[in-house]
């Protein structure tokens, strides 16, 4: 499916299995959770949800706030971090990872 939901989950999955093929790391079950959704509203904020019944869990400014950390820190991380493959484990949630780069 053509979506972050999907392509981030599956990206971080390829990217760690290629990293535990290098390293002999053991294999990981590909898991969709944390599944979010994200919707920018423009002037009036966005609407963040958590999994697939979509609970809002943040809107308005908050959920724009989020939507900016999500387009501007977690999708890019920065490539001179030293726990990029912390970061990379899709078994770790976006959140999880972030604080642990901070």
């Amino acid at each position: 499916m053509q979506s972050c939901q999907h392509a981030t989950p599956l990206g971080k999955h390829a990217g760690y299995y290629a990293v535990a093929d290098l390293t002999s790391l053991p294999p990981a079950a590909f898991s969709t959770v944390p599944y979010v959704t994200c919707l920018d509203l423009g002037p009036a904020g966005a609407l963040y949800t958590s999994g697939f019944e979509r609970a809002v869990e943040l809107s308005g400014a908050e959920g724009k706030e989020r939507k900016r950390l999500i387009n501007q820190s977690w999708i890019y991380p920065p490539l001179d971090d030293a726990a990029i493959l912390h970061a990379a484990d899709h078994r770790v949630s976006r959140c999880e990872a972030h604080s642990a780069r901070v």
